[in-house]
């Protein structure tokens, strides 16, 4: 069966609702991974580069605005069945969420601005339509607006 790529997979983002942001990475495997082979320091800072200019651009394309807290979460979506281990998501991570403090979206990504519920892994029979291949989405959701908080 022929599957096409949803609007979040062309687009790299989506808006579901007033206080929800989804980015789309098309990134079949991690590419910080913690375990496994591993490249030198330089190949990788250029990973983690690559990974943290690849939301930050995302992130401004979608037009996420700055909000005094919020919560952000990292699925991996896979299609062949294998072991996998959450832990190994922790570099990828932090880059994604460095990203949204430089985009501007939350003033720094310490716990009493940014919620990080630990990351999941799902498989792409899951995911309710949301994607249709092996990758990885960001969810931002808005829990406090800025204009909520006093500057």
């Amino acid at each position: 069966m022929m599957m096409y790529p949803t609007e979040l997979e062309i687009y790299g983002s989506s808006h579901p609702t007033p206080d929800t942001w989804i980015l789309h990475f098309g990134w079949p495997t991690n590419p910080i991974p913690a375990n496994g082979p591993k490249a030198n320091w330089r190949g990788r800072n250029r990973a983690v580069a690559a990974a943290k200019d690849q939301a930050l651009q995302l992130a401004i394309a979608a037009r996420i605005p700055e909000m005094a807290k919020v919560e952000a979460q990292l699925f991996w979506w896979y299609t062949i069945s294998r072991r996998r281990d959450v832990d190994n998501l922790g570099g990828l991570e932090k880059p994604l969420f460095d990203a949204l403090v430089v985009a501007g979206v939350v003033r720094d990504d310490t716990p009493d601005l940014m919620v990080k519920p630990r990351a999941e892994i799902r498989h792409v029979n899951d995911s309710d339509g949301l994607v249709t291949r092996a990758g990885f989405t960001l969810h931002i959701r808005q829990l406090v607006p800025l204009e909520e908080i006093e500057l």
